[in-house]
């Protein structure tokens, strides 16, 4: 016969693992202890602003479940599975990681080269409609 105070015992360990595993942290708190690793970061909130990023921005991650740091990579590409939201991560050292949106609170950096290269547009078409004096 089982003692029924083993499976009791056995019973809570398990749910204290479980309670353990759900994510359940306030973001904010998040946010303010890896505040130094996510300077200039934005926190990305919802899947709709997920999927409308841009490609080559730079991602890092939380995971929801230990609630540590992922450095991630550079975002090459969003797609949607099941219902569900993923993105494509590469590493510098060309290993790729799939990251759910789900699974994880995303921060994102938009590529320096989109800006310069809107900056740079912006400037040839203003020189070409004469706002800048050639000598």
């Amino acid at each position: 016969m089982i003692n029924k105070n083993i499976l009791n015992d056995r019973q809570k360990e398990i749910d204290s693992l479980i309670d353990e595993l759900i994510p359940n942290d306030n973001i904010n708190e998040l946010i303010k202890k890896y505040h130094v690793e996510l300077e200039s970061y934005n926190y990305i909130n919802n899947v709709v602003d997920f999927s409308l990023l841009k490609l080559r921005g730079s991602m890092k991650y939380i995971n929801r479940y230990d609630k540590k740091l992922r450095y991630g990579g550079l975002l090459i590409k969003i797609y949607e599975k099941n219902g569900k939201w993923h993105g494509i991560i590469k590493k510098i050292n060309n290993k790729k990681y799939y990251i759910s949106f789900d699974n994880n609170y995303i921060f994102y950096l938009e590529s320096k080269e989109d800006t310069l290269r809107d900056w740079a547009e912006l400037f040839i078409t203003e020189f070409n409609n004469g706002e800048y004096e050639v000598e």
